[in-house]
């Protein structure tokens, strides 16, 4: 695992930053996971205004991929994936793919244009090259992690046919109480079935209704990023590492595995 800490912000910034733009994908695509929550915010403004992520985007296909979810309305302020599209969008940047489904509606529905990605190409060579969003589908959370489950492994299974990890960077935060993701406790963790890529789980505060890349899914990347600010956050995350603490980000402090702080 590295460490870095920041004492300000800016810098802190920068350096998370550039740990996004440096993840390899390969010749024509880059697959990211990212992270929801208010930490990560900032660093995907910071993100998609920065010309060596456009210069990126204008030449390969550039695949976002959401972490987590909270079963919320649409609109309601309180989904990972409605706050990624916003940050992009304010940029300017355009999707290729992107599509808010409803988890109760038929996908036939929707023109082949608009359905994700995953449901009709996955960065497969003649893709333009452009940003694609992946977002959990809304409504009610049994169907729509069923429904984001297959959008990835459909694309799981391209990238082990040749023999690539699910993901080139997966972003991830941490809560004050040691969660990352929608993996609240060591029972998250213990608890996933080896062939599953997403499941349920409950939050400690409302929204408690959450859904959540399985671990496994999670690691199946080339590099993990992980986010984070405060010197209480530092402290947990170092307990973590000294075996003191048990929490579920310890899951994920692997060779691997970046940690950019401020304090």
């Amino acid at each position: 695992m590295i460490l870095q800490i920041h004492s300000s912000g800016e810098a802190w910034l920068r350096a998370a930053v550039n740990s996004i733009v440096s993840a390899q994908g390969d010749a024509q695509s880059l697959h990211l996971c990212l992270a929801g929550g208010t930490t990560p915010r900032p660093v995907y403004e910071k993100l998609a205004r920065t010309e060596a992520f456009r210069a990126i985007v204008a030449s390969k296909t550039v695949h976002l991929w959401v972490g987590d979810e909270r079963e919320a309305p649409a609109h309601s302020g309180l989904r990972n994936s409605e706050m990624i599209a916003e940050i992009f969008a304010a940029a300017g940047f355009g999707f290729k793919n992107v599509a808010f489904r409803e988890a109760g509606a038929a996908l036939s529905t929707l023109p082949a244009s608009a359905q994700p990605t995953s449901l009709r190409r996955q960065g497969e060579a003649g893709d333009p090259p452009g940003l694609f969003l992946h977002p959990w589908p809304t409504g009610p959370r049994d169907r729509a992690a069923a429904l984001y489950e297959e959008d990835i492994l459909a694309y799981a299974r391209g990238a082990e046919a040749v023999g690539r990890p699910w993901f080139d960077l997966v972003v991830l935060g941490m809560g004050q109480d040691g969660h990352t993701a929608g993996l609240f406790t060591e029972e998250d963790i213990r608890r996933e079935k080896a062939e599953s890529a997403v499941f349920l789980t409950e939050a400690p505060q409302e929204p408690k209704r959450r859904m959540t890349m399985a671990p496994r899914t999670l690691l199946s990347s080339r590099r993990i990023l992980v986010l984070m600010q405060g010197q209480a956050k530092v402290r947990l995350l170092m307990a973590n590492v000294f075996g003191e603490r048990a929490d579920p980000i310890q899951y994920f402090l692997l060779d691997r595995c970046e940690v950019v702080a401020q304090i």
